[in-house]
């Protein structure tokens, strides 16, 4: 009830800002024949303008929900880049001690392959 009341009372406010206007350019000698002719182009504006105002209202309320999904997609993209990373270099590390675990019996061999041969 709140929600209609408040329309209610925005349509009334409308209305009696419409009501000031054509009352201020009749008295400054618009024909009321002419005015009332205005009256429903005065009214569809005054709807556009409305409307107008809610899709600002609604873009600004999309900009910001955009803006923090792009934020939580980038923040889930850089930590999944981060664990690729953090993988690739567990990965590096593991491939290089493995390489020292057979480069040293490989080194150990030739040794006494040398010494002993002699």
């Amino acid at each position: 009830m709140g929600n209609a009341l408040n329309a209610l009372s925005s349509a009334t406010k409308e209305d009696t800002k419409l009501y000031n206007c054509i009352k201020e350019l009749y008295e400054q000698g618009v024909p009321f024949s002419d005015l009332k002719a205005l009256i429903p182009d005065m009214k569809r504006t005054r709807e556009q303008l409305q409307i107008k105002r809610m899709l600002e209202n609604n873009n600004e309320v999309l900009v910001s929900m955009l803006s923090k999904e792009m934020g939580f997609l980038l923040d889930a993209r850089e930590r999944a880049q981060e664990e690729q990373f953090r993988k690739l270099d567990q990965l590096i590390r593991q491939q290089q001690n493995y390489r020292k675990e057979f480069a040293r019996p490989a080194a150990a061999k030739r040794l006494k392959k040398l010494l002993f041969q002699s």
